[in-house]
């Protein structure tokens, strides 16, 4: 029997190479945020959380990306129990979470949000880029999925919205595909036991994106001659080379999260 999941690869780089235009776009928008002392917030559901810790702090990581990972939204490993996985997919339905996780931070002008969810329409997903759509309307609204199943599949919120619809009627709304095939599992194959289909695609099309826009606003930061910070590898010719100057630009940023006083009020893009 064949071994077929690399051939998988390929999907993804084309994915990648056919969106190269929008992910510039987006890449201006993180700089934009960076440069004005701001940041990229990520929210994610379920197992995009991946998504959110390789943005944050990684080796090779710029600093301005800011978490937005609730723990009932992204904690699924202890699968049973009061922390169990239908208690958490539970969670997700709960309509009105989006707002309550933007009341936890302060948005300032060219202040970012990325949602990432797999399928672009799990409920929870929809929910907090519903609240950032009214509440930031200038502000650019990036929304990371499976372009295809949030298209064609039926929503699960009850505004009768997927995450696509949401963010292209976003004034500065940018859809990305993560490149997974619809359903997200990738390999299929009859056995003599039976047949399966494996292999969800979705966490690798992400984490694709993700430093494909790494490189792509790194670049057009140094464009605009703005050096930025990004860490080290700590591994290599001694422990943290730059580790302290990265946390202190990071500190630095996630302070402005908590209590800055450009915030932009949720009655419209003015200041408060």
């Amino acid at each position: 029997m064949p071994f077929i999941f690399p051939e998988q690869m390929e999907k993804i780089k084309k994915n990648l190479i056919e969106q190269e235009e929008t992910l510039r776009i987006v890449a201006s928008f993180y700089a934009d945020a960076i440069e004005s002392n701001g940041v990229i917030h990520i929210y994610a559901n379920g197992h995009s959380r991946i998504t959110v810790e390789e943005s944050c702090v990684r080796m090779g990581a710029l600093t301005g990306f800011h978490p937005l990972l609730s723990v009932g939204l992204t904690t699924f490993m202890d699968v049973i129990g009061p922390n169990g996985i239908r208690v958490n997919q539970a969670i997700e339905f709960t309509e009105g979470l989006g707002k309550k996780m933007l009341d936890e931070i302060h948005v300032a002008p060219n202040d970012v949000l990325l949602v990432v969810t797999a399928t672009g329409t799990t409920a929870a997903a929809v929910d907090i880029a519903l609240a950032w759509s009214k509440y930031f309307p200038k502000n650019p609204l990036i929304g990371l999925c499976c372009k295809e199943q949030s298209m064609t599949a039926s929503p699960k919120h009850s505004v009768g919205k997927n995450l696509v619809d949401i963010v292209e009627s976003h004034t500065k709304g940018i859809v990305i595909n993560n490149g997974m095939p619809s359903g997200d599992l990738s390999v299929s194959f009859s056995g003599k036991t039976g047949d399966y289909n494996i292999c969800p695609l979705s966490s690798i099309g992400a984490l694709s994106v993700t430093h494909s826009l790494n490189e792509l606003t790194l670049k057009e930061l140094d464009r605009r001659d703005y050096a930025h910070m990004v860490l080290r590898n700590m591994h290599l010719n001694g422990y943290g080379i730059n580790y302290d100057e990265w946390i202190l630009d990071q500190r630095r940023r996630y302070s402005r999260v908590i209590y800055n006083p450009d915030i932009i009020s949720k009655k419209g893009n003015s200041n408060e």
